[in-house]
């Protein structure tokens, strides 16, 4: 009987129970054995690039959509053929965003399937933003309507909002992504190899996400992102939050909604442009060395990647599907989530898929933490000043690792 060897990312046996039944199933029909591996998170990039390195260990993985290009720049992926990608149902059937990270920059070759997708959405309470005046349908509509909205919360004497500020929040990129592209800014060039977040169309749309730091109370300062999950949607001492799509049915799931403020939280698109991710497939290049072997990771990727197995896996675990033709099968909470996640699905974009996004998302994540702070603690000076300031002298060191 071949083996195969499958790693998982979770931080607990409990976050990998569904995808080890579908692995399971997979065995018995298929008559292998898979043994699974469990990576948490906090560790799963560094086990991943050692197997990587090393070449052995790993025959088929599930890797972050930004990790896979820089995997696939150290040849130690199994390319996927033309024909092998129509038989997963051809590109198409995945959301445009997320098929824009299977390659590398400059590398027509397709080396990961898309398996899930994260995003971010705005949950915001219904009530409070009546009681301060604001209509809902356009309270988020762009990054100036947002901060107006902010404005009339706090006029009316309302917690506008929470958001993670603690040390090293590894989503701020993602989610300030949509603002600095809300002008058709970026981080970084499509190739990867130039800043140009200091460019005026970024640097405004930073200004302006940076200025909504400036609603947060002190006593909302250093939060995680999960007790800013329990500031919204246990305690409700706030009006809006920036949270992942799975996060109003994990609050329902688990009981901390109360009747009262079920029925008053909606949802609404990021102003700008909204960001995705997720997480691939790939099959380590170490395959290609036993035919059977290379067939049995083919037909697990195929497998775990059928559109019967994500709607599977989200009806149990509310991981977003990577193929679309899973989505009519699905049920989403609040209702008019199922609206906006269909615009972010058509509209969103990806990081650049860059070989040293993994470096220059570490780099973003520092930046952006240190623009925060001064923003929140330096108050006598002007957002704009301060994140001026800091783009300039982050443009400088961002350019020396990348060779500009």
């Amino acid at each position: 009987m071949n083996e195969l060897n499958f790693s998982a990312i979770g931080d607990s046996a409990g976050d990998i129970e569904e995808i080890g039944r579908l692995v399971k199933e997979f065995q018995a029909a298929n008559d292998l054995k898979v043994n699974i591996m469990r990576l948490p998170w906090d560790r799963a990039w560094q086990a991943l690039l050692m197997t990587a390195m090393e070449g052995k260990g790993g025959d088929v993985s599930q890797v972050g959509s930004t990790w896979a290009p820089t995997l696939a720049a150290l040849d130690s992926l199994r390319w996927f053929s033309e024909a092998e990608v129509r038989e997963l149902g051809g590109p198409l059937v995945f959301a445009p965003a997320v098929w824009q990270t299977v390659r590398v920059e400059g590398v027509g070759k397709v080396w990961a399937i898309p398996w899930s997708v994260y995003t971010f959405v705005i949950f915001y309470r219904r009530d409070l933003l009546q009681k301060a005046g604001v209509d809902e349908t356009t309270a988020f509509a762009t990054p100036e309507s947002m901060l107006e909205t902010f404005q009339a919360l706090q006029g009316a004497g309302i917690t506008p909002w929470t958001v993670p500020t603690a040390l090293h929040y590894f989503d701020l990129p993602h989610i300030a992504s949509s603002w600095v592209r809300a002008y058709g800014g970026d981080f970084i060039s499509a190739d990867g190899r130039q800043v140009i977040f200091n460019s005026p169309h970024a640097r405004q749309g930073l200004v302006e996400f940076f200025s909504l730091y400036r609603f947060l109370p002190k006593q909302l300062r250093g939060l995680s992102y999960e007790a800013c999950l329990d500031e919204f949607f246990c305690k409700g001492n706030t009006a809006v939050m920036i949270a992942g799509v799975e996060s109003y049915s994990d609050a329902l799931a688990n009981n901390v909604l109360t009747e009262e403020l079920r029925d008053q939280i909606g949802v609404a698109c990021v102003p700008g442009v909204p960001w995705i991710g997720g997480d691939h497939l790939v099959a380590w290049r170490s395959v290609r060395t036993d035919p059977e072997k290379e067939r049995a990771a083919l037909a697990l990727i195929k497998s775990l990647a059928s559109a019967e197995n994500q709607i599977r896996l989200h009806r149990e675990t509310t991981i977003l599907p990577a193929r679309l033709d899973a989505y009519p099968d699905l049920e989403f909470r609040p209702d008019e989530m199922r609206p906006v996640l269909e615009r972010i699905l058509q509209v969103a974009r990806p990081h650049p898929p860059t070989r040293l996004w993994r470096r220059i998302e570490s780099m973003l994540v520092d930046m952006l933490f240190d623009i925060g702070r001064s923003v929140m603690d330096f108050q006598k000076q002007e957002p704009a000043e301060i994140v001026e300031a800091k783009l300039a002298d982050y443009e400088r060191r961002f350019s020396l690792v990348l060779g500009g």
